[in-house]
């Protein structure tokens, strides 16, 4: 607005595109400009896949007398323990066998649905292998040592005399060698993650109704040691797979 002598008043107007070009420098950055290209990392996500099924235990809790707790997961929730023996057929044309023990940990939501750790040392039969680059052949064996958390899905009652279920879950694979070939020993000297697929079925035996007889089909996918491989174990039974 301008004063003039003459006593007009000129108001002066500003042009709608200064407007606009002014407002346009405040814009707020887009959130999906922000998540674009974000990725979670594979250790941290293995994390939360592995410890997301503990979390509906305390999820139902915290619901209070709203909702009746229907998980029972912990050691006080332990119901069975299962040492188990078995032979793998390995990638690349290895062979090997493998001990190890499961425990259930209990139930999530249903008592068909139970929470597995599972704890398996394997051992390579020795096998030649030859190195191009080297012009070389070696022989000698790896082991794998391996940590496994699962969810099983029993296809009826657990504590029936016989209860057929699948399982899968998620691992991790300690590996070792000393082949004396950096090619071959930088395979089998690492960490990797696995996955972890089987279908099996216990037995109950015996009067006491503790024991029971395990097989079980196990697919494992990991990076240079995926295998399957055949499981024979018994377990003794407590709690609520406990006959009574």
């Amino acid at each position: 607005m301008d004063r003039r002598g003459t006593g007009r008043v000129t108001r002066r107007h500003t042009p709608a595109s200064a407007t606009l070009s002014t407002s346009r420098k405040f814009r707020f950055p887009s959130l999906s400009s922000l998540l674009r290209g974000f990725q979670l990392p594979r250790p941290v996500a293995a994390f939360v896949l592995t410890c997301a099924p503990l979390l509906f235990p305390a999820a139902a809790k915290g619901q209070g007398d709203s909702i009746p707790a229907r998980s029972r997961v912990g050691l006080s929730a332990v119901a069975a323990l299962t040492a188990h023996a078995s032979l793998a057929t390995i990638q690349r044309g290895y062979h090997g066998l493998a001990a190890g023990a499961t425990v259930d940990f209990g139930y999530i939501r249903s008592p068909r649905l139970r929470l597995l750790a599972d704890v398996t040392y394997l051992r390579s039969f020795p096998k030649t292998e030859l190195v191009p680059s080297e012009n070389r052949s070696y022989r000698d064996d790896f082991r794998d040592l391996s940590g496994t958390l699962a969810l099983a899905l029993h296809a009826n009652a657990p504590a029936a005399r016989l209860s057929p279920y699948v399982a899968t879950g998620i691992g991790v694979h300690v590996l070792s060698s000393s082949f004396g070939s950096l090619a071959i020993d930088r395979r089998y000297n690492t960490n990797n993650y696995g996955l972890l697929a089987a279908a099996g079925a216990r037995l109950r035996t015996g009067t006491g109704g503790r024991r029971a007889l395990l097989i079980e089909a196990r697919r494992v996918m990991t990076h240079d040691v995926s295998r399957v491989s055949i499981h024979l174990g018994v377990s003794a039974l407590f709690g609520e797979l406990a006959q009574r």
